[in-house]
């Protein structure tokens, strides 16, 4: 007598092998697939066909929470990791909204302080090193910056941060909070300075768009067609209005800094420059990547974009930490393409890189050779 089989929940059982479909399954198969078209074309309308069979892997119990329990779980623990766990949650957290609300929640704490006001005005730059605006300088320091900076980078290292939804999240927290609201919780002998808020733009978009256009007009005023390759380049007077819209030590994502680069690219690079973003030389990113980024930069096709890209460059101090031997090959490669250029465009953009490299990599002195 045989042993009774005993069916083993988990574990499966002899591979069954495969054969080709019989006429019976095909006939109900056909039968199956003219109902659904029947069922869809009564009402006009496209509805799915009917599934018959349930799906490979249940939800976990995690994934069954409520929506507002699991944002505020994502919120609260300010891990992307969580959204990447499973295809159901990133699938439910991939609306426009929560991307928004997302950028909303990593950049409000430094916005609460901090929206509207210009480094410039807290404490002048004359003024830093001679101790006279000290008192209010140590606010712009790291340490004193609220906001996270690790869950900032983490967020703007997303493929999905483009300036559109940065600008759309910045204008919710306005509408939310308001200046009036602000200055409410602002204690007058903590900033003695007045916040300006919006400085007569009617949103936040309307401010950035302003303050992009003034450096796209800028450096587009460096480039004309007609100068002769002959011409003296000098550093534009130039300086990006610098607000504390981003934690000191944010890091800039690889992304923006490796290409490819497009002006969507440049965008969002002003903008974390704008924002407050300029201690590069914390970050973890490699020598490797950033000459890789130069070299991309310098191949453009659109010479103003590369130069424009050069500046942001110079700002977020990315030439600081190359190796001295990558400060060499850099020069002499600008010095050789110096020689060998005609067109006056790609001259005055190599003269800039040369400038850019020899200044601001601290090259020896007897090693420097001027074109």
């Amino acid at each position: 007598m045989k042993l009774t089989p005993i069916k083993v929940k988990g574990k499966a059982g002899p591979r069954k092998t495969w054969k080709p479909p019989t006429d019976r399954t095909r006939k109900a198969k056909r039968r199956r697939d003219e109902e659904d078209e029947k069922e869809g074309g009564e009402d006009g309308s496209d509805r799915p066909p009917r599934r018959r069979f349930k799906a490979r892997k249940p939800a976990e119990p995690i994934e069954e929470l409520p929506t507002e329990i699991l944002e505020r779980i994502i919120f609260m623990s300010r891990n992307l990791n969580f959204l990447r766990s499973s295809l159901r949650i990133g699938y439910r957290f991939s609306s426009r909204s929560f991307l928004t609300e997302l950028l909303e929640a990593a950049f409000a704490p430094t916005l609460d302080l901090w929206f509207g006001y210009k480094k410039d005005q807290v404490a002048p730059p004359d003024r830093r090193r001679k101790g006279e605006a000290w008192g209010n300088y140590r606010w712009l320091l790291p340490e004193w910056v609220p906001g996270e900076p690790d869950f900032q980078s983490a967020v703007l290292a997303c493929k999905w941060v483009n300036t559109t939804l940065i600008l759309e999240a910045q204008e919710k927290w306005f509408r939310r909070n308001g200046l009036g609201r602000l200055l409410e919780y602002l204690k007058p002998s903590k900033i003695p300075v007045a916040r300006p808020g919006l400085d007569g733009h009617p949103d936040v978009a309307a401010r950035f768009e302003a303050d992009w256009e003034t450096l796209r007009a800028s450096c587009a005023a460096w480039f004309p067609a007609e100068n002769p390759p002959d011409e003296e380049a000098r550093l534009p007077i130039w300086q990006p209005p610098c607000y504390v819209e981003v934690h000191p030590l944010t890091r800039a994502p690889e992304r923006l800094l490796t290409g490819p680069f497009d002006w969507e690219t440049a965008r969002t690079l002003f903008w974390l420059v704008r924002g407050g973003a300029h201690q590069l030389r914390q970050s973890p990113l490699s020598w490797e990547a950033t000459k890789r980024g130069y070299d991309n930069i310098m191949a453009l096709g659109d010479k103003q974009l590369a130069f424009l890209l050069l500046t942001l460059w110079v700002e977020l101090r990315a030439f600081e930490h190359w190796p001295e031997f990558l400060r060499h090959q850099g020069l002499e490669a600008a010095a050789h393409q110096l020689e060998h250029c005609d067109s006056p465009t790609d001259w005055k953009l190599w003269k800039w890189a040369y400038y850019f490299i020899d200044r601001y990599c601290w090259v020896r002195a007897e090693d420097k050779k001027w074109p």
